[in-house]
């Protein structure tokens, strides 16, 4: 690599450095367009589900630039230490690594392998450099072992339109279902739809309000509901107060006569609109307000004229009424050639293993059940 002397390797091991990174940090997740790698996502996370001596962050500046940044933290599972991505096995949400360019990239990936600890980076985009890197990389090779999972995919729709020119090339079947359920709504009052940036005096009311709403369906039932889960009700408090001083939150509601029964949490940023979370009181569940809340946040990015409306999560059936595309994501783990570095690998292996024969037993079971 040319130019080494302008390169510095730093460590961002506690939460006040990572608070002071905001700004330039933004500068790099811009560049990429996914909230999930904003600092304002990041900063949540590490509040909510991991403990300050886990901070793993790795820094490169160039002539005192940020260029390359990993998002990791360091944690223990028994005896063994590896490096994961910040918040992903909590959120299960698409990460990554965030750099400059592509030489930013190489110096970003020699900081991370010197510190020959096992690695496991979940959720990463297929047509991510990182994946590049990990698969064909000479330094890698020379290193330690790469293990890659097979690719799962989100949906997203791509807005190339305007809403009724999108709406009309739905199924008829869904056209009329959806008017269907507004009718039904309207016959208990007027229906409103609100979708905003919450300022700081309407966070509290307005998160309370959908934590309430989710927790009166299934959800609940589950034991997935934010009223039920601290750490993720955290997360979800810190996020929308972080990234609504951005610009970048939104609250959305359907209410009927006043009242609200659907409720969703959501982003704008890249120039998309990400859904996070979505949830309705079933004692509304005859009018399907979740779905028309859902329509109505879709009909919003159109009007706004943002690129794509993305469903984050996994590639679900009950959205495939929608005109979508799907983004892959893949996992990719190094183990370097170590004491944790096998040991990581053994352990992972088993693992592996055990949910191959969990997910072969379910299916045997489903088909003896359809043959009974």
């Amino acid at each position: 690599m040319s130019g080494k002397h302008l390169y510095e390797i730093d460590m961002v091991k506690n939460r006040s450095a990572l608070e002071g990174m905001a700004r330039e940090w933004d500068g790099l997740a811009e560049q990429v367009g996914m909230p999930t790698l904003s600092h304002a996502w990041v900063a949540a996370c590490v509040e909510a589900f991991h403990a300050q001596d886990q901070l793993f962050i790795i820094v490169v500046r160039r002539k005192g630039e940020l260029v390359g940044l990993a998002p990791l933290v360091e944690r223990r599972h028994g005896a063994l230490l590896r490096l994961e991505l910040i918040g992903v096995s909590f959120l299960y949400e698409p990460s990554g690594l965030l750099y400059r360019d592509h030489e930013a990239l190489d110096y970003l990936m020699t900081a991370l392998l010197e510190r020959r600890l096992p690695i496991v980076m979940a959720r990463m985009p297929v047509d991510s450099a990182v994946v590049s890197q990990f698969r064909s990389g000479l330094l890698v090779a020379q290193r330690g072992i790469v293990m890659k999972s097979g690719v799962g995919y989100s949906l997203m729709i791509p807005i190339v339109s305007d809403w009724s020119a999108y709406f009309e090339r739905l199924s008829s079947r869904r056209r009329y279902d959806f008017r269907r359920a507004r009718r039904r709504a309207e016959e208990a009052g007027p229906v409103t739809v609100r979708i905003f940036c919450p300022k700081k005096d309407e966070l509290e009311v307005s998160m309370a309000d959908f934590i309430r709403i989710e927790g009166t369906g299934w959800k609940e039932r589950q034991g997935s509901s934010l009223k039920q889960r601290e750490n993720m009700r955290r997360f979800f408090e810190r996020y929308a107060a972080l990234a609504s001083s951005a610009g970048a939150f939104r609250f959305a509601f359907l209410d009927v006569a006043g009242t609200p029964i659907a409720a969703q949490l959501s982003a704008v940023y890249g120039d998309r609109f990400w859904v996070f979370k979505i949830g309705y009181d079933e004692a509304w569940s005859r009018c399907s307000p979740g779905w028309q809340l859902l329509a109505e946040t879709i009909k919003y990015a159109f009007d706004q004229r943002l690129a794509s409306y993305e469903f984050l999560g996994s590639d679900e059936a009950w959205l495939h009424g929608w005109i979508t595309e799907q983004r892959g994501y893949r996992a990719v783990s190094y183990y370097p050639f170590t004491w944790h570095g096998f040991c990581g690998l053994a352990a992972d292996t088993i693992e592996r293993v055990k949910g191959r024969f969990m997910v072969a037993k379910r299916e045997n079971h489903w088909q003896r059940h359809e043959v009974q």
